[in-house]
């Protein structure tokens, strides 16, 4: 099977950082904290494109370089890959699709250098915008591992979705998503799809 793996929210656990750092943001700009935590990105908090992106330069790139991966991403990707599937990420991560820079440093080689540290093995990246569709269809992705619930409305006519278990994604639900919670209950639900499709 060719599966698609998203990086942020799915192979790191952003959800907490952006809880973490924004509210560290706030307390030392004097700005108002989250409205509801529970909305996905930016939108817990009313804030303006400018103070996101003020945000973005402060702390997004520690961010990029440092969040662990989420535990077992790793060797669960080496076992699907020795099971012989191939792994494409397909990352919307901010400045990547256009190669840009945040603080004179491009965050789309910070990428690979993150998924190098982390030992996530991978056949093939595309960095792209959401909702993924595209690249998607043009790859022959069968299964996309994503957590984004402002693109699943459009991945699910596409592609069956493991859904990356969150705090801003619980509240939907379609016959194309199966929801997961870990990285080895991902490899089990791929290995469920495989033997429901023989």
């Amino acid at each position: 099977m060719r599966i698609g793996i998203d990086i942020d929210g799915v192979l790191t656990n952003d959800d907490d950082y952006i809880l973490d750092f924004t509210s560290k943001y706030c307390y030392e700009h004097n700005l108002e904290g989250f409205g509801d935590a529970n909305l996905y990105e930016y939108r817990k908090l009313d804030w303006d494109k400018n103070t996101i992106n003020y945000y973005r330069k402060e702390y997004f790139l520690n961010y990029v370089k440092s969040e662990p991966a989420r535990r077992f991403a790793s060797e669960v990707i080496k076992k699907l890959r020795k099971d012989g599937h191939k792994i494409f990420i397909i990352s919307a991560r901010y400045k990547t699709a256009e190669n840009g820079k945040i603080n004179n440093e491009n965050i789309r080689e910070c990428t690979l250098n993150w998924l190098r540290k982390n030992n996530i093995e991978y056949d093939k990246i595309i960095f792209t915008k959401p909702p993924k569709v595209k690249e998607i269809l043009e790859n022959k992705i069968d299964i996309m591992i994503e957590d984004s619930p402002t693109t699943i409305s459009e991945l699910v006519k596409i592609v069956k979705v493991l859904y990356y278990d969150t705090r801003y994604n619980r509240d939907i639900e379609h016959e194309n998503i199966i929801r997961v919670y870990s990285w080895y209950d991902i490899y089990m639900k791929v290995n469920e799809i495989i033997w429901s499709n023989k």
